[in-house]
């Protein structure tokens, strides 16, 4: 498959998610890389925890990453640019489409949130959910 082929592949997903193929964004304290974007939220999650006991949420099991996946946080972003890391990116997305992940999105439940959080966008949630 040619790479164009994967490019224009994750456009269709991404907008058939309701997200935005991003080839030239950042995360962490602006570490390079490509990824899929909720707007005003960002890179979605595929799993996250209660924020008091850090037990694990949600119900996803073992989810693949690429070599190059983010790893400071688990949302679907790989560092890096070019050819390479998008055909990790592609292949990341091929495996949530296969295995029947779908995008969340919402509000959150936390309580006092102030105005700095909400201004980050953490009043909001994006996440991959994998459907029974």
């Amino acid at each position: 498959m040619r790479h164009q082929d994967k490019i224009n592949w994750m456009i269709q997903w991404a907008h058939k998610n309701k997200l935005r193929l991003e080839l030239e964004g950042e995360c962490g304290f602006g570490r390079e890389c490509v990824g899929v974007v909720a707007d005003t939220v960002g890179y979605p999650d595929y799993e996250w925890s209660d924020d008091k006991t850090w037990e694990r949420l949600d119900e996803n099991g073992e989810v693949w990453t690429p070599e190059d996946a983010y790893h400071k946080h688990p949302c679907v972003a790989v560092l890096g640019r070019g050819v390479d890391v998008e055909g990790q990116l592609y292949d990341w997305l091929k495996w949530f489409e296969a295995n029947n992940f779908v995008v969340e999105t919402g509000q959150t439940k936390k309580k006092n949130l102030n105005s700095i959080h909400i201004m980050l966008g953490k009043h909001r949630y994006a996440r991959m959910v994998k459907q029974a």
